[in-house]
């Protein structure tokens, strides 16, 4: 599969090419294998197989989902996590908390909000948060990775020594980690679609960092934003990837922080 074509099967899902740019090579081979299995011999073939059966579909939307993330990534936006962000929502709403990791991919995210709520006390001078995580993705092959919860030590080089000793246990001579079970212990994992969560909580905080902002054309963005949103309750926090913003027609309602643009607080 070339880029030309590539790009007609991001604009058919409502794909952005950018999104893409980065990553399309090891995409692109998870999609040809997936046409081989289809017997399809060209994009037109493949697109027409995808739609005609529900379950190819899925499995060709899991083909374009990217995997790629590691524990406390982005580690300043983790630092006022667990020293401001938690802290404050315990203040005006008690506890616990109720989170949402969406996207959540092998579950380095989800682990390090449980890591933020358990180390929050120790930054603030208090007791660690509670804080129940509901994460989810499209993908069943990454969450059940996420339940073993074994990691390479590429995805802990964020974490701080104190952390790895206190959280995980080495495997391997320290090439690998498996998280300890305590983290695991305030953690659901659930697989849907994004933008059809089937529960009903409306929740303190949202991460919704580098995939549908990411991933997803501006058209594609605003139509589904909606019911994401629609899970945040008011006084509630968004948190979206360091370098994505919100599109103004999907934003009502949501302010970023000046000093952390990369959180919106829910106007009550």
């Amino acid at each position: 599969m070339d880029d030309h074509r590539f790009h007609r099967l991001l604009d058919h899902f409502g794909f952005s090419r950018e999104g893409y740019r980065r990553v399309r090579k090891g995409v692109k081979k998870r999609l040809r294998r997936h046409m081989l299995f289809l017997g399809c011999r060209d994009l037109t073939d493949y697109l027409a197989a995808v739609e005609a059966s529900p379950r190819e579909r899925r499995e060709c939307l899991r083909r374009l989902s990217v995997p790629i993330s590691r524990f406390m990534r982005d580690r300043a936006f983790w630092d006022n996590l667990a020293g401001g962000i938690l802290p404050d929502l315990v203040r005006r709403f008690g506890a616990p908390l109720q989170a949402w990791s969406a996207g959540c991919a092998c579950g380095e995210e989800a682990y390090s909000l449980a890591i933020s709520a358990r180390t929050a006390g120790d930054m603030v001078g208090g007791p660690p948060v509670r804080l129940n995580v509901l994460a989810t993705d499209l993908n069943p092959a990454v969450l059940q990775r996420a339940r073993e919860g074994v990691y390479p030590q590429s995805s802990c080089r964020e974490l701080d020594a104190r952390q790895l000793a206190r959280f995980f246990t080495p495997l391997r001579g320290g090439r690998r980690y498996r998280v300890r079970p305590e983290l695991q212990s305030n953690i659901e994992w659930l697989c849907c679609d994004i933008g059809y969560l089937p529960v009903r909580t409306a929740f303190h905080l949202v991460l919704l960092r580098n995939n549908l902002l990411t991933y997803l054309n501006l058209p594609a963005q605003i139509q589904t934003l909606p019911p994401v949103l629609a899970h945040l309750r008011p006084g509630g926090v968004l948190v979206v990837g360091r370098g994505e913003r919100l599109p103004a027609d999907a934003a009502g309602g949501l302010v970023p922080r000046i000093a952390l643009p990369c959180v919106y607080d829910r106007q009550a």
